[in-house]
């Protein structure tokens, strides 16, 4: 299975914090049975009854008292989880938290947990897929469950139940009321609605919006002394902020569209100049602007924030289109330097980023910051004139004396795509543990055809080299380059072992059907919650992105 690292920013304040997940329980092993269970003894077996007790404030429920626990609490959030997710280890404290402040507060919700491995039939009657998965049940209806799509932190997960006990957005009556909500809050989006809101269509897709973005605080209103207030004639959504240009306003024309509403709010939600911190990353990394340029500055020094101006004379010009954030290298970023090819005597310095294709660019070397060339970087980016900026580490002196040839951005295309030679490629990351457990099978694969003139193993360090001519979405990502003279690329996806591989080259670079592992799916399963921890490992070097 391949670790595939999202395109996003929204790993990054979990990024320096991620611990290693403990490895998943071997099923059927007896392993995870051992402790307190001797020779010959039979494990206990509880007898499972309609009574719904508790641990640490969550209801445990099982497929016995899962109907009581519906009838009798009419807001019901239950968590699906695993014993062996390392996601659901971290994610137990929290929504305990969470369940005792809800006790606190007169909220008609209840928290509880099913061990969706053990209540396999719960499992599959709410398509539960992944671990953890969360459920909200109303009024006792079973078969009508919303999913939890907010934040696994004690403030998102009340945040989100909030929205869905409550009304989504405030109902505002004079300019009083208005205010009192503008200056509690950095943002507040106020819809202005001409007709009764219980009966207009584009009222019931404001709160449907407001429903799903929690984070946000709305205000509605059908009032006329706010539609005079405001100086409005038609339907309005109007966004209020205490930076930028404070107010913007959204004119509802024919009909609101619900995709163009939240694209609005999106986009008017973040400074036009951004300092990344934890606070705002997932409004970042939630961003339909997948153009990020950045600019590294070391914020102690007076020459590099006076260098700001510039970049902020240009943000608005590109609003929609590029999101403008600032880095403090004297932060811990070391590894958003390495990922960009920066070190810390390269600062003040920009790169722009697609976060779709992950393709880098930059401004040619000894550019200086001016708004012009600020400008310039944006707009050849947007256009295509500006080529992607590729890294690549020096070539080793030694890069073909051992089996195993080593390839990095400056001999790439000259090694694989040698019209005489089949090659062979791992594009790795150091800090992947899936790539370490392929590297001895690698060294031996390597090993056993390093007599043949025709086949050539090669491994390239995917995080300090970049190919125009290969995309990397994973690691490890294992790819077939065959001789000739089309440049063809074949992904490997078969077992990562060396009967394996070898079939695969013997056969040019094809891997017989009954050779793919009848139980790799399995494996994937096995191995998701590995893969995710890796996935966060990944952004330890990659934080941002």
């Amino acid at each position: 299975s391949t670790m595939r690292p999202r395109q996003a920013l929204v790993l990054a304040a979990l990024a320096l914090c991620a611990g290693v997940l403990p490895p998943r329980p071997v099923h059927g092993t007896g392993e995870e049975q051992e402790s307190g269970t001797e020779e010959g003894e039979e494990k206990e077996t509880k007898v499972k009854t309609e009574e719904v007790t508790e641990e640490e404030g969550v209801l445990v429920l099982h497929g016995v008292n899962f109907a009581r626990a519906l009838e009798e609490n009419p807001s019901l959030l239950v968590e699906f989880y695993a014993p062996w997710c390392g996601h659901c280890q971290r994610f137990e404290p929290v929504y305990s938290e969470a369940a005792a402040a809800l006790r606190g507060r007169p909220s008609p919700v209840r928290l509880a947990k099913v061990d969706a491995v053990e209540e396999k039939d719960l499992a599959e009657e709410f398509g539960v897929t992944s671990f953890p998965t969360l459920k909200f049940f109303t009024k006792g209806e079973r078969g009508n469950a919303a999913d939890f799509t907010g934040k696994r932190t004690v403030k998102g997960v009340l945040q989100w139940l909030d929205r869905r006990t409550g009304p989504s957005a405030v109902l505002l009556q004079d300019r009083e009321n208005v205010e009192e909500l503008i200056s509690a809050h950095n943002l507040v989006v106020v819809g202005f609605f001409t007709v009764r809101l219980r009966t207009t269509k584009r009222a019931k897709f404001f709160y449907e919006v407001a429903l799903n973005m929690e984070d946000v605080v709305f205000g509605i209103s059908s009032s006329a002394e706010l539609f005079t207030e405001y100086q409005l004639e038609k339907d309005t959504v109007v966004l209020f902020k205490t930076f930028d240009e404070k107010r913007t306003d959204l004119l509802i024309e024919e009909k609101l569209d619900i995709d163009i509403l939240i694209s609005f709010i999106q986009n008017n939600s973040l400074e036009l100049v951004i300092t990344f911190s934890e606070e705002n990353a997932d409004k970042i990394f939630n961003s339909k602007v997948h153009k990020h340029l950045l600019f590294f500055l070391n914020g102690t020094l007076d020459s590099h924030k006076a260098l700001v101006s510039h970049y902020q004379a240009v943000a608005s010009e590109f609003k929609g289109k590029v999101m403008f954030i600032t880095i403090d290298i004297t932060g811990a970023v070391s590894h958003v330097l390495n990922y960009f090819g920066l070190s810390e005597s390269d600062a003040p310095a920009l790169r722009l980023i697609d976060t779709d294709s992950l393709k880098k660019y930059a401004a040619e070397a000894g550019t200086a910051i001016t708004a012009e060339t600020t400008r310039a970087l944006c707009q050849g980016v947007l256009d295509g004139s500006i080529k992607p900026h590729l890294m690549s580490q020096p070539i080793p002196e030694d890069w073909d004396k051992t089996p195993v040839k080593v390839l990095v951005g400056k001999n790439f295309d000259a090694v694989v795509f040698d019209e005489a030679r089949n090659v062979l490629v791992e594009f790795y990351a150091p800090w992947c543990g899936h790539c370490q457990e392929l590297a001895p099978v690698w060294e031996e694969l390597a090993e056993k055809y390093k007599g043949r003139d025709d086949i050539i193993i090669a491994n390239m360090d995917a995080t300090a080299n970049e190919v125009e001519s290969v995309g990397v979405s994973g690691y490890p990502t294992i790819k077939y380059f065959p001789a000739g003279t089309e440049r063809k690329v074949v992904d490997y996806n078969g077992n990562r072992d060396l009967e394996s591989f070898s079939k695969f080259l013997d056969n040019g670079g094809v891997l017989p059907e009954e050779e793919m592992s009848e139980d790799e799916d399995d494996d994937d399963d096995d191995e998701e919650e590995e893969k995710s921890d890796d996935k966060v490992n990944a952004f330890i070097i990659m934080p941002f992105y």
